[in-house]
C-alpha cells in the first residue's frame, strides 16, 4: 500500500501527543502527592482533570480527521482502537485524583511513592514506544520498547502483592487496610492500562511486518 507522508506523520504524531497528556497527568499527580495534604485534593483533582479534558478534545479532533481520510498509514480500525486504549490510560490517571478527593483520603499508604514512580516510568516508556511508532514494521526497534513497559507493569504487580500483604500483616484496622489496598490498586490499574496499549501496538506491529 502507498500512503501520503503527511498522513503518516499526522497519525503517528497524534499517538505521541495523546500519550504526552498521560505523562503530564502523572507528573501533576506525582507532584501533588509528594507532600500529601488532604486540603489540596480538590485542587489536585481539578488540575489533573483539566489535562484529561484536553486529551479528550484532542482525541475527538484526531477521530474527526480520521473519518475524513481516504488513506491511513495503518488500518483505520487499528487507529480507532489505539486511540481508545490511550484514552483509557488517561482516564485511569484522572480517576486516581478523583477518588482520592471524593473518598476524602486523610493519608496515603506506606511506600506509595514506589507505585507512583513505577507508574511514571511505565508511562514514559510507553511514550517512547510511540516516539518510535513510525518504525511499527521493524520488530527489532518496537518490541524491546514494548518489553520495557511490560516489565514495569509486572514490577508493579509484584509491588501490589507485596505491599497489600504487608497491610494485612501490620494493620489491625480493616478500614485502613481497605483504603490502603485501594490506593495501591489505583496505580496498579494505571500500569495495566499501559500494558493494554502495548498489546494493541503488538497486534498492529505483527499485522504490518
Amino acid at each position: 500500500m502507498f500512503f501520503k507522508k503527511k498522513n503518516n506523520n499526522y497519525f503517528f504524531d497524534s499517538f505521541t501527543e495523546l500519550t504526552k497528556f498521560a505523562v503530564e497527568e502523572i507528573n501533576v499527580l506525582s507532584e501533588g502527592l509528594a507532600n500529601f495534604d488532604k486540603s489540596n485534593l480538590l485542587d489536585l483533582k481539578n488540575r489533573v482533570h483539566q489535562i484529561e479534558h484536553s486529551a479528550d478534545k484532542k482525541k475527538k479532533e484526531i477521530e474527526e480527521k480520521l473519518a475524513k481520510e481516504f488513506m491511513t498509514p495503518i488500518d483505520r480500525e487499528d487507529i480507532f482502537v489505539l486511540l481508545d486504549k490511550i484514552d483509557d490510560l488517561s482516564d485511569s490517571i484522572d480517576e486516581i485524583s478523583y477518588k482520592l478527593y471524593i473518598r476524602n483520603y486523610k493519608e496515603l499508604p506506606y511506600k506509595i511513592n514506589l507505585f507512583i514512580d513505577k507508574s511514571k516510568e511505565a508511562i514514559l516508556a510507553l511514550y517512547d514506544v510511540f516516539a518510535n511508532f513510525a518504525s511499527i514494521n521493524k520488530k527489532e526497534i518496537i518490541e524491546p520498547k514494548i518489553d520495557k513497559v511490560l516489565q514495569l507493569e509486572e514490577a508493579v504487580d509484584k509491588l501490589y502483592e507485596s505491599y497489600v500483604h504487608k497491610l494485612y500483616l501490620d494493620l489491625k484496622d480493616y478500614e485502613s487496610i481497605r483504603l490502603g489496598e485501594r490506593v495501591y490498586s489505583y496505580f496498579e490499574y494505571v500500569t495495566d492500562k499501559c500494558r493494554d496499549v502495548c498489546k494493541t501496538v503488538l497486534i498492529i506491529m505483527y499485522k504490518n511486518l
